[in-house]
């Protein structure tokens, strides 16, 4: 008899602490009564975290590359002219400004030119970028060098048929083509490349 007083009495006291427990609302979890739930704070803290992600995206991509003094430098002796340089998110372009030579026009010394025809935008230029200049260099008592922007002088690019950057033309002095190649993704490459076409062209 005592057992079962002493049972209805646990049954009593368990009932009265499960009647000071918060009812959770059929809106779905706690805090549904002020009308937000965890799914809509969930949602929220994403949207937010794309909004920061897509702004870094976006300015990280809209970031032009800086220029380089020493590869300007190595431009303008290779050129033998001004340079003008176009920074872009692919790559920088240390474009010749003076024009081509041409049949009404000349080069006065006779030499021939190696144009290389980039663009900013023109991811495999970037990737000779760090060799081109300075391997052309070591050319320029046989050849000049000159890299033209297709954006900047589409003149030239349309003069000369050229459909994808990069592409190397060499002309002579009065500016008509000899012979062209285009990527290479290496110094050595790039060195025997150049060394091809001033033999096949008889120009060195």
């Amino acid at each position: 008899m005592a057992k079962r007083n002493r049972t209805r009495a646990d049954r009593r006291r368990t009932e009265r602490t499960d009647s000071t427990k918060p009812q959770a609302s059929k809106g779905g979890g706690a805090g549904s009564g002020s009308g937000v739930s965890w799914s809509m704070v969930g949602w929220g803290a994403a949207g937010i975290g794309l909004v920061v992600l897509l702004g870094a995206v976006f300015f990280t991509a809209g970031e032009p590359l800086p220029s380089d003094p020493v590869t300007a430098s190595l431009a303008r002796a290779n050129a033998g002219t001004e340079i003008t340089v176009y920074r872009g998110r692919a790559h920088t372009v240390y474009h010749s400004s003076a024009p081509l030579p041409t049949a009404e026009a000349p080069r006065a010394d006779g030499q021939a030119t190696l144009v290389w025809f980039s663009a900013t935008w023109c991811t495999v230029c970037e990737r000779m970028e760090p060799f081109a200049h300075e391997t052309a260099s070591v050319f320029t008592d046989r050849v000049s060098f000159v890299e033209k922007s297709v954006d900047h002088d589409r003149s030239a690019a349309s003069r000369y048929g050229v459909r994808g950057t990069p592409t190397f033309i060499l002309i002579d002095a009065a500016g008509r083509e000899l012979s062209r190649f285009h990527a290479q993704l290496d110094a050595a490459s790039f060195a025997g490349a150049i060394e091809s076409v001033i033999a096949q062209a008889g120009a060195g």
